[in-house]
């Protein structure tokens, strides 16, 4: 698997598991689930192999992944914090799946998959939708609010992103015959940028659960 393939692989699914929390509130019947699941599995299988054609219209992406993971991590992260103040699920699902479309056709354009890469990678997404909202039926019954639960996962794939983002420039130049630690690939300043974003995202989450609690 080639980097950018990987990359792609983790983006993907973690996008889709977004998506099936936010139609946890929607109560899907297992035929309507089981229809929309094959559904995406045809839209992603078509995507990453058509995104392929547009490998020299993009090929200038190479160099601005890392800057492009950093926007998806902000972008996913507003998302959240809409959908929280508005409370607007149609919004919040379209937009998380409009990025999710960005990140396909960026991410397959510099990638080398073969077809069948494509097809299991659109199998698990498409297994990823339906296992997560399964979960999701669980997550109803939790002590935390169904919201918390996305906010939290929210909040962790937009550190992901931030970090993926943070070091693709180091991973992309890595000799992988002489493997070294992350912490030795990622330079001081930029573990500081990551606790710090996880700080913030530490202090947004106290404030959330703060401002939950006054107006209970």
């Amino acid at each position: 698997m080639d980097l950018i393939g990987g990359y792609l692989l983790i983006v993907l699914i973690l996008f889709i598991a977004n998506i099936s929390l936010f139609m946890g509130n929607l109560k899907l019947s297992n035929i309507r689930l089981g229809t929309i699941s094959i559904f995406t599995l045809i839209i992603l299988f078509a995507m990453i192999n058509i995104s392929g054609y547009l490998t020299d219209s993009l090929a200038f992406l190479e160099n601005y992944f890392s800057y492009f993971f950093i926007m998806l991590s902000v972008l996913v992260f507003l998302t959240f914090v809409y959908y929280f103040r508005k409370n607007d699920l149609k919004f919040s699902i379209a937009s998380i799946g409009v990025l999710l479309i960005i990140s396909i056709v960026c991410l397959s354009s510099q990638s080398s998959l073969s077809l069948f890469d494509s097809t299991l990678y659109s199998l698990f997404g498409c297994l990823t939708l339906f296992l997560v909202y399964q979960i999701t039926k669980f997550l109803f019954h939790a002590k935390r609010e169904y919201p918390v639960i996305i906010g939290e996962y929210v909040s962790l794939f937009s550190i992901l992103l931030f970090i993926l983002g943070l070091t693709y420039d180091s991973t992309r130049y890595l000799d992988y015959n002489s493997f070294t630690p992350f912490l030795i690939l990622t330079p001081t300043y930029k573990l500081i940028y990551i606790i710090i974003g996880i700080i913030v995202v530490i202090i947004a989450g106290l404030l959330y659960n703060e401002n939950k609690g006054g107006s209970a």
